[in-house]
């Protein structure tokens, strides 16, 4: 390779295909191509020219004339030409099409040729399939590329950005739930790096065996559809109503497994649409999950390894969301799944193997952590300063309205914000919060390459833990504070701190315990992802400083005046305002849940409700600690979190 040439690394999926550029002057980045990362692995043929269309075009012609279109070329690797729009189509041709494409894209974005590529393949090739791509990438006018099993790839990208150090001599299995079908692969780690030990694939696991499966059984079930209608589908006049069930299937089956309970799968007209949900979709995986222990069991007496050889056991593809997929893996093998979410993995991973990544870690160093550097990104700071500020407010402003009364028998009576007490808590611990994630985003980002961004996987976990403990130290010391200066030595107001900032703190210690599987290039987006409510937060908590000066004293006196009440009534609005911001995400549905909110609570205030207002903030609050928490088990346990969801259902 020339000292001015790139080193292109394609993973061209069954699928899907993504690819990963590494320079001479040691930059890597993924190809993008009109915007996207992952791009389709199918081609549409023109049968008027003979010109084949790759990505977006290639699927936006599709939908209108899908009789063109060949989703997945790499299935057709090795075999003859095949029939497409009643033209014979080479899959060499097809393939080519693709490759050229993102090899086009790939030097353009360097901006210098290409000197060396690697592809990614199926860990079950042989020779015959392996030369057909090879042949594939030449007639592309690239060079002799080298050839890298996919379970490899992944296990050494694995290896590499593993946070306790690998020997020589661990087991892995990969199970690659991808669009071909899952496949399971034991890799064994030996001195000259990855070796594949043995492989088995799960009949009838690929994603059109699933889709078919889904479009078939939400047609048959449909009132007014039926049998017919599917047969009626399976005909070639009606390949572009087919392809567009199918497509649809697709997304909503992809909704499924990460976000939704529900997906409406629109039907060929005039059928109203169907509801794909997760129980059909858990119908339909099982009998994927009842031959999937069968393949672990095979390939492990295959690799003749037992299941307390393993070091891990690791998850990747399209397909690893889905129900069950994660559980029965991780029941079988005895390990909880690793889940290698990263799309670009196998490539980072493959060129690892042909000696060209920017910065592998070293397997033989010590935990040593970098120091911050976080001069360019003080402003990050200024939230958790803001909240933590906040917080003291509202702790001084609860004792300063607070009230104690003594009556003539020796009785006394004390008034307290109970609930605004707590939110004194919830707001410290929110500020640690806040603060341990500014940090771990910081440290992250000022990393100058990746083996940087390796080595501080354990800093950040120590910086999130001392977060989380922080906050119960600092709540634990607003209790204790409040009932010394109530002169009530008793655990009855200390606990209104603690209790408001515990969700917070089992956040924090969550998020400690899931950064280190987290690959670490991900991690600012990982964080990003959480959406700490900041500034909903500080103006719902001026909302509630507001109506807390407005309505001082004690509760049976209260006698507001025309002004204390305007100026109470707009520290309701603030506070609905403040909460309506806090649960929604959208800007449309933010504007019209902020505006609800602030004048339903304006309107409907009264000071013997006050109380109440407070409490739908801590309930708001609570929603969105239970979503960033489902976030942090999903990275930490995918099996945790699919049951937390079903739960939620």
């Amino acid at each position: 390779m020339l000292a001015a040439d790139a080193h292109l690394c394609i993973d061209y999926g069954t699928a899907t295909t993504t690819a990963l550029m590494y320079t001479p002057d040691g930059r890597s980045f993924p190809i993008v191509v009109n915007g996207a990362t992952v791009l389709p692995s199918g081609v549409w043929l023109d049968t008027a020219t003979g010109r084949l269309l790759t990505g977006g075009p290639a699927l936006e012609a599709a939908r209108k004339r899908p009789e063109g279109w060949l989703a997945e070329p790499l299935r057709h690797i090795g075999d003859e030409a095949i029939e497409v729009a009643g033209v014979g189509l080479d899959p060499i041709e097809a393939v080519a099409a693709v490759l050229g494409g993102i090899a086009t894209h790939a030097a353009a974005l360097a901006g210098m040729p290409i000197g060396r590529v690697t592809l990614i393949v199926p860990c079950w090739w042989g020779p015959r399939r392996r030369q057909q791509l090879r042949l594939a990438a030449t007639k592309t006018g690239l060079p002799e590329p080298h050839l890298v099993a996919d379970a490899i790839a992944v296990a050494t990208h694995w290896v590499a950005w593993s946070t306790a150090p690998i020997s020589t001599g661990a087991c892995a299995l990969v199970i690659n739930a991808g669009a071909g079908g899952i496949t399971v692969s034991a890799i064994g780690v030996l001195d000259d790096g990855a070796q594949l030990l043995a492989h088995h694939t799960v009949p009838g696991s690929t994603a059109t065996d699933l889709d078919t499966a889904l479009a078939e059984h939400l047609i048959t079930t449909t009132r007014g559809a039926g049998h017919d209608l599917w047969e009626q589908l399976t005909t070639p006049e009606h390949a572009a109503a087919r392809h567009q069930l199918l497509e649809a299937v697709r997304i909503g089956k992809e909704t499924l497994s990460r976000q939704t309970a529900q997906a409406a799968i629109a039907l060929p007209a005039p059928h109203p649409p169907a509801i794909l949900d997760r129980d059909i979709l858990d119908t339909a995986l099982a009998g994927v999950r009842q031959r999937l222990p069968e393949a672990v069991t095979h390939v492990l007496a295959a690799a003749d390894m037992h299941r307390e050889d393993l070091t891990a056991v690791l998850l990747t593809g399209g397909h690893a969301f889905l129900p069950g997929i994660a559980d029965t893996a991780g029941s079988t093998a005895g390990h909880i799944p690793t889940m290698i979410s990263r799309p670009d993995a196998a490539t980072e991973g493959a060129l690892r193997i042909t000696g060209t990544s920017a910065d592998p870690p070293s397997a033989t160093a010590g935990p040593h952590v970098l120091p911050l550097q976080i001069s360019s990104g003080w402003p990050t700071l200024i939230p958790p300063a803001l909240l933590a500020v906040a917080a003291m407010i509202v702790l001084a402003q609860t004792l300063d309205n607070s009230a104690v009364s003594e009556f003539p028998g020796g009785g006394v009576a004390y008034f307290l914000r109970l609930p605004q007490l707590g939110i004194s808590g919830f707001l410290i611990a929110l500020a640690c919060w806040n603060t341990g994630t500014a940090i771990t985003g910081l440290q992250h980002t000022a990393a100058r390459a990746t083996s940087e961004q390796a080595t501080l996987a354990r800093s950040s976990r120590r910086a999130l833990f001392t977060a989380a403990a922080s906050g119960l130290a600092l709540s634990t010391g607003f209790g204790i504070y409040s009932s010394s200066h109530m002169n009530f030595y008793t655990d009855t107001f200390a606990w209104w701190p603690i209790l408001f900032a515990l969700p917070i703190v089992i956040l924090t210690t969550t998020a400690g315990l899931s950064i280190t599987r987290i690959p670490a290039g991900n991690i600012p987006l990982w964080l990003r992802d959480y959406r700490t409510p900041t500034i909903p937060t500080l103006i719902a908590t001026t909302g509630i400083l507001i109506t807390g000066e407005a309505t001082r004293g004690i509760p049976d006196q209260y006698t507001l005046s025309p002004l204390e009440s305007t100026s109470a009534r707009l520290g309701m609005l603030i506070l609905g305002a403040g909460i309506g911001l806090t649960i929604v995400y959208t800007p449309v549905s933010r504007l019209i849940a902020a505006t609800t909110f602030g004048f339903s609570f304006a309107i409907l205030f009264t000071w013997r409700t006050l109380n109440h207002y407070h409490w739908i903030f801590v309930t708001a609050i609570a929603w969105w600690t239970l979503v960033a928490m489902l976030h942090a088990i999903r990275s930490l346990s995918p099996a945790l979190n699919e049951r937390a969801q079903r739960l939620l259902q």
